[in-house]
């Protein structure tokens, strides 16, 4: 009987001790990236780049000097960090310390407009260039374009909204609002979909990817597809933006940045 009591428990996911680490204001910041050891990356209204430890402090800032809209931004790299600036059509690099690195203006590779843009494990950069409905890999050492994948067959024109680039674990995920996940090898070669729509942005943490909707913070394992989800701690107002760490999760909302420690 004892047994047949605890059973139902058996194969259930613990639910995360949620702890709150720290919050702050964060009004018109926008939730960028997070590295290897946690910390996070802001924009605030001016565009600058704020680095973020785990006690809430910023201990870097990059203040571009001409300024722009920063589209995307990914620091999970342990040797440079990228941001992309879709209305100048350009890529910043910059080290661990937020220092420059280098410029790469993208209207030198192509007269379309690049709507996604992320950095490659070789130190080169994926593009998807809207315009001409092109998946550019373009080497900034020598000036040029090195692959090219015309995407006509594999998406409609018409109807498509691509928001968001990443590679991981040797893949090329490329996000479309409008009908789900691309997913690409590392030479740029169609794989398959995952059918997720309505997503503007993933992470990755692991194994898995995961997304934000409403106050549920979802996962999907890369290779089996096993999902699971956690609802997240009650706020006032929604949560906008997630970043998932090792040990510290960051959410945002219209006003207030949260780190939880979670595991």
């Amino acid at each position: 009987m004892l047994w047949l009591l605890l059973a139902p428990l058996i194969g259930q996911a613990q639910a995360p001790t949620w702890s709150v680490a720290f919050q702050l204001p964060a009004k018109g910041n926008q939730l960028l990236s997070i590295d290897r050891f946690d910390r996070a990356y802001l924009s605030d209204l001016r565009q600058n780049i704020i680095q973020l430890d785990t006690l809430g402090k910023a201990v870097n800032t990059f203040s571009p000097p001409v300024q722009g809209r920063v589209a995307m931004a990914e620091a999970w790299s342990p040797a440079k960090i990228m941001v992309f600036y879709d209305d100048r059509q350009r890529v910043q690099l910059l080290d661990r310390f937020l220092t420059p690195l280098g410029l790469a203006d993208l209207r030198e590779y192509t007269d379309g407009t690049i709507r996604a843009a992320t950095l490659a494990a070789d130190d080169r950069l994926w593009l998807f260039d809207e315009t001409t409905f092109r998946l550019l890999k373009i080497d900034t050492r020598v000036n040029q374009a090195v692959f090219e994948n015309p995407l006509e067959l594999l998406l409609d024109r018409r109807q498509h909204d691509i928001t968001f680039l990443r590679e991981y674990q040797s893949k090329l995920y490329m996000v479309d609002r409008l009908s789900g996940i691309y997913v690409f090898d590392n030479m740029g070669n169609y794989q398959k979909k995952l059918s997720l729509p309505n997503l503007t942005y993933v992470g990755f943490a692991g194994d898995e990817l995961y997304y934000l909707a409403g106050n549920q913070l979802h996962f999907q394992h890369l290779y089996t597809l096993q999902t699971r989800t956690l609802t997240l701690p009650e706020q006032p107002q929604a949560y906008r933006q997630v970043l998932v760490g090792d040990k510290y999760l960051y959410l945002l909302t219209a006003d207030t940045l949260f780190a939880y420690r979670w595991r």
